[in-house]
């Protein structure tokens, strides 16, 4: 018998069928098993922001992508797999020299720490150690001004645009070459403006 975590398939005359879990249906033979949300189970934490303050939202895991953005909730039918960007992507960065030329990596609603360490929200994990494990530099989409901005971070290294330190939060622009260190150079490339935000996609499905 297999170990399928969501299902077990018996043969009629198996007399192992689980009858005593109420795990199926006899006349059938198929066996499914109901995943109940506990303190064990599997949780996506979702990043909206409220009236005043951010939010986090735990809710257990489904088989359906639930978008949480701008206090807004839009449920999509579409199945995904998890991912640890659980908000909706705004924009990108895209390594165009360095360690990781060629990749990209995902920008999400809100506060984007950046940093080489795999945990962080966006992680830049190619090699360079010129870049900070964590918290090297922030980017911050508001859903609200449609607007991003760029900020320097907690870690000892610096970040620029051009020849200038981000030495203060300032707005960043859409094609902006940003110098990560001497090594690793990134595009940032937006995907939500004024003309589109994920709050637009939630409202217009609110109205069908």
């Amino acid at each position: 018998m297999g170990k399928d975590k969501t299902s077990w398939l018996f043969d009629e005359t198996d007399n192992d069928t689980g009858d005593d879990l109420g795990l199926g249906d006899e006349s059938t033979g198929v066996f499914t098993e109901s995943m109940q949300h506990s303190g064990d189970a599997p949780t996506h934490a979702y990043l909206g922001f409220g009236e005043n303050e951010a939010e986090t939202q735990f809710v257990p895991s489904t088989d359906k992508t639930e978008i949480y953005h701008g206090g807004v909730a839009g449920k999509y039918s579409e199945k995904a797999e998890f991912d640890d960007m659980v908000d909706p992507i705004v924009g990108w960065f895209v390594v165009v020299q360095g360690p990781g030329i060629g990749q990209s990596v995902n920008l999400g609603s809100g506060m984007n720490t950046i940093g080489r360490d795999p945990d962080e929200r966006v992680a830049l994990p190619f090699g360079d150690t010129l870049i900070s494990s964590k918290d090297h530099v922030r980017v911050i989409y508001d859903d609200e001004s449609r607007e991003f901005l760029i900020a320097p971070g907690s870690g000892s290294n610096v970040t620029k645009i051009g020849t200038k330190i981000v030495a203060t939060p300032q707005p960043l622009e859409n094609y902006s070459l940003i110098r990560l260190s001497k090594q690793t150079h990134v595009r940032f490339v937006a995907f939500c403006n004024e003309d589109f935000d994920w709050s637009d996609v939630a409202e217009n499905t609110d109205q069908k």
